[in-house]
């Protein structure tokens, strides 16, 4: 990536670069910076946010499999459920309801890490809600989990009753099968303003596989073998792996089916964070420009000058074997600020 720093108020400038391919499983780090710098423009770092998690059974999954079921409906259905319990828990009434709001964003992962069909939903959303009108804050008292559980259940289950995925005997038979409900994961994102950021952006933006994970590649036997995250300790959240060997014309095709459909989009944006979206797209698409002009017209301020103090910056190039050192030095360091990095302490 290019690298400008200030000489005198540290302040950094990061512009990743990629070979720009759908299929390149190596550009994770410029997707992580990409949008890490994207969300300084929306997320509101001064709220909580929880990272949740909504899954499906694997005995459903076979059948959303089978049926053709589209997962992007998951998004909106799972924002809904969110909001209508969130606005529940601060004991708004049906009047003012609409007035208050949560930022939600989602995005829909069709695969496990082991390239398995397992479509889930992960959600980046703030514990509290805002009046869109007054700027008030309502706190969240508390979430139920185990009912949380249930209702994602009733959810699901009815909007795949609707849309003629499941019969009625099916959708009767899941319900007494899971009676706690459907696993829904909730963890709270903690951490520095930076950290917030990059955490957020890890969530939504990190791919389903990532070329670490492959350990060998047989040309003559036509043979891949690679490992994945096979259990997670819920306490200390300890990665096991296992490994796996898989046909390699297997491997590229499911790959492939795993990719988002041509003009799909990744990422849905909801409630607060929606019109920021909006803007922000808006602006960026108005017009064609090199990444100068679109870093000046984005942030109102030209690259190669220093937004804090007006000094021209010193301009280099980091090269990928240089790249995690200094990725990880950034992120000790300097807090993200508006698509700037500034150093934690001043210079």
């Amino acid at each position: 990536f290019y690298r400008y720093s200030c000489p005198d108020c540290k302040t950094e400038l990061v512009l990743p670069f990629s070979c720009k391919s759908r299929l390149c499983l190596s550009c994770s780090r410029k997707k992580l910076f990409g949008w890490s710098v994207n969300l300084s423009q929306i997320l509101d770092s001064n709220l909580s946010h929880d990272h949740i998690t909504f899954t499906i059974p694997g005995k459903i999954q076979r059948l959303l499999f089978e049926r053709g079921f589209q997962e992007v409906a998951l998004n909106k259905l799972a924002t809904i459920l969110y909001q209508k319990e969130i606005r529940s828990t601060c004991g708004l009434n049906k009047n003012e309801e609409l007035e208050w709001k949560a930022g939600i964003l989602t995005t829909i992962h069709k695969s496990g890490n082991s390239l398995n069909y397992n479509p889930h939903l992960h959600m980046i959303a703030t514990r509290d809600l805002v009046n869109i009108k007054t700027g008030e804050l309502s706190e969240r008292k508390f979430i139920a989990y185990g009912r949380f559980r249930i209702l994602w259940r009733e959810a699901l289950l009815k909007f795949l009753r609707r849309q003629k995925i499941l019969t009625r005997e099916e959708e009767v038979s899941f319900r007494n099968l899971y009676k706690k409900g459907f696993h829904v994961y909730f963890q709270p994102i903690t951490g520095t303003e930076t950290d917030i950021l990059f955490r957020t952006a890890e969530y939504m933006a990190t791919g389903f596989f990532h070329n670490s994970q492959i350990l060998h590649v047989d040309h003559e036997k036509l043979k891949i073998t690679f490992q994945y995250r096979s259990w997670m300790e819920p306490g200390s959240r300890k990665k096991r792996y296992s490994i796996l060997t898989m046909d390699l014309y297997e491997f590229m095709a499911r790959m492939l089916f795993y990719l988002p459909d041509s003009h799909q989009k990744s990422i849905r944006y909801y409630g607060l964070y929606a019109s920021a979206h909006r803007k922000n797209r808006l602006e960026l698409d108005r017009r064609a420009c090199s990444w100068s002009s679109g870093i000046e017209n984005s942030f109102e301020k030209t690259p190669e000058f220093c937004p804090d103090c007006g000094r021209e910056m010193n301009f280099s190039i980091i090269y990928s074997f240089q790249a995690g050192r200094v990725f990880r030095n950034i992120r000790k360091n300097f807090v993200l600020q508006k698509g700037y990095f500034r150093p934690v302490r001043g210079p």
